[in-house]
C-alpha cells in the first residue's frame, strides 16, 4: 500500500507551492513513483522539471463525486504509485469522504493562508475547523501583514486540535513566533487572574510550556469534573469551549489536588485558587501542569458557562 499525504486547504492557500517544495526537499525522496490526485486547479502550477525529476504524475479529480474508492483505486492501479499526495478541496466534506480502506495512518497537513484567515474563521468556521482537526501540520502562508495576529491565530487552532505543529511562513521564511507574545495576562507576573479567555490560553499554553507556569498561582472560575481514577483528593477543573459551533465542543481544564475533593460535587461550579506545580504522569509517560488547591469556594453558574471563541 503507498504512503498518503493529504495537503488540504482553500483555492489559493499555497497547497500546489508547498507540494512543489516539498518534492524537491531531499528527505522526502523515494525510489518509486509519486501520484499527485489534484482536486482543484489554481493560479500556481506543478513544476514540470521537478515532476520529471520524482518520477511524479499528476490526476485531476474535478468534482467531490469522483472523488471515490473506486476511482481512487483505478488511478493507483494505472500509476502503481510508492506514495500518493492529495491536493484536497478545502470545500469538499473531509469529514464524510471515503478514502480506499487499505489507506491506512493518512499524513495530514492543512495549509491556510495567514491574510485572510479572519475571514474564514469568522464565516466558514465548519470548514476551517474539518481542515485542522486531522492534521498532523497546519501551515500559515503570508503571515508577514499579520504579524500581530499570529499568537491569536495560533491559539484558535490549539483549540481545534491541540496536537498539531504549527508553522508561521512569510516571504523571507520561517516565522518564529515569541510564545510570550500577545497573551491575555502578564506572564511575568507571580500570580495569574485568568478570565474567560485566560483560563483557555493557560489550559492550552501551559501543557506545552508547563515549566514557564511552575510556581505561580492561578486564580479562575471553572466546573468540577470527578475523574474514575482521580481517588478523593484529584478533579479536573474545566470549562467548555466553543470552537466552530454549539454542537462542535472541546473541553479545557487543568488537574487538581486538593484535599478534600471528596466534598465536591460533580459538575458544580467553583472559584479556585491555586499554585501550578510540575507533575511526571508515570502512565501517560507526560509532564503536566497540575494545579495545588489552596482555596475552593463554591458558586452560582455565571450566565456565560462556554467559553465562546466562534466571535
Amino acid at each position: 500500500m503507498p504512503e498518503v499525504y493529504l495537503i488540504n486547504g482553500f483555492l489559493e492557500a499555497g497547497k500546489t507551492t508547498f507540494i512543489n517544495e516539498l518534492l524537491a526537499k531531499d528527505y522526502f525522496k523515494i525510489k518509486g513513483k509519486t501520484l499527485i490526485l489534484s482536486c482543484e486547479e489554481g493560479d500556481t502550477e506543478y513544476d514540470s522539471d521537478i515532476l520529471k525529476e520524482n518520477r511524479t504524475e499528476v490526476e485531476y479529480i474535478e468534482s467531490e463525486e469522483d472523488f471515490n474508492e473506486e476511482n481512487i483505486t483505478a488511478l493507483e492501479k494505472k500509476h502503481k504509485p510508492e506514495r500518493v499526495l492529495v491536493e484536497f478541496n478545502g470545500m469538499w466534506d473531509r469529514k464524510n469522504t471515503k478514502f480506499p480502506w487499505y489507506w491506512e495512518n493518512i499524513a495530514e497537513v492543512a495549509i491556510i493562508d495567514a491574510s485572510t484567515f479572519k475571514l474564514y474563521i469568522d464565516n466558514m468556521r465548519s470548514f476551517i475547523a474539518e481542515q485542522i482537526r486531522n492534521a498532523g501540520i497546519v501551515c500559515l502562508n503570508r503571515c508577514d501583514k499579520v504579524r500581530d495576529k499570529l499568537a491569536g491565530y495560533a491559539r484558535n487552532i490549539k483549540a481545534i486540535n491541540r496536537g498539531a505543529a504549527l508553522l508561521f511562513k512569510g516571504e523571507e521564511g520561517e516565522i518564529q513566533l515569541d510564545p510570550d507574545e500577545n497573551l491575555p495576562y502578564d506572564i511575568e507576573e507571580d500570580e495569574l487572574d485568568l478570565d474567560d479567555t485566560g483560563f483557555f490560553t493557560f489550559c492550552i499554553d501551559s501543557l506545552e510550556r508547563y515549566g514557564t507556569y511552575n510556581g505561580k498561582r492561578i486564580n479562575f472560575k471553572a466546573r468540577v469534573y470527578k475523574m474514575k481514577d482521580g481517588g478523593d483528593f484529584e478533579f479536573v477543573a474545566g470549562r467548555y469551549v466553543m470552537t466552530c459551533c454549539e454542537a462542535d465542543m472541546t473541553l479545557v481544564g487543568i488537574i487538581c489536588s486538593y484535599f478534600k475533593a471528596y466534598e465536591l460535587e460533580n459538575k458544580e461550579w467553583v472559584d479556585i485558587s491555586g499554585i501550578v506545580k510540575v507533575s511526571y504522569d508515570t502512565e501517560t509517560k507526560k509532564t503536566l501542569p497540575i494545579c495545588r488547591v489552596t482555596s475552593v469556594k463554591r458558586i452560582e453558574e455565571p450566565e456565560n458557562d462556554i467559553i465562546n471563541l466562534v466571535g
